[in-house]
């Protein structure tokens, strides 16, 4: 199956200069941070927890994905949130909001670990499609987003 990571431009750019997409260190509560991916080949402004539409992105701060093939190795929306053992509340709460928010939480699957990125089938870049993430279209894509 394969899966997005959708990610702003300048944070694509640092991506590809560390060679891997990182775990973001943990945050409150101690819950264990991770690389989220969407099944959706389409952007969703709830993807990257903003309410902005895809040409407001791409206007603002352009866009880029990292696809990977998932075999299995990736944890389900479900399970994450199992495992947090949030009190029944909490976790009405979480999905609430999310479902305000337009999420389709049963397409989305989290890593725990760094992601080389020879681990993935492609890295793309969105200019007036999504196409390969050189640095041409890397260019192309950052005069779009600083107009």
């Amino acid at each position: 199956m394969t899966v997005y990571h959708y990610t702003d431009l300048k944070s694509g750019i640092s991506i590809l200069q560390d060679g891997f997409i990182e775990v973001p260190e943990t945050i409150d509560n101690n819950i264990n941070s991770a690389i989220w991916f969407t099944k959706e080949s389409k952007y969703l402004p709830s993807t990257l927890n903003d309410n902005k539409s895809f040409d407001e992105k791409i206007k603002t701060v352009g866009c880029m994905r990292f696809v990977f093939n998932n075999e299995g190795e990736l944890t389900t929306w479900k399970n994450f949130i199992n495992n947090l053992k949030l009190q029944k509340r909490d976790y009405l709460e979480i999905m609430m909001n999310l479902d305000k928010a337009g999420s389709e939480t049963s397409n989305w699957f989290c890593s725990f670990k760094n992601i080389s990125l020879k681990e993935l089938v492609s890295i793309e870049v969105f200019t007036d499609k999504w196409d390969w993430a050189n640095e041409d279209n890397i260019q192309e894509a950052i005069r779009k987003a600083e107009l």
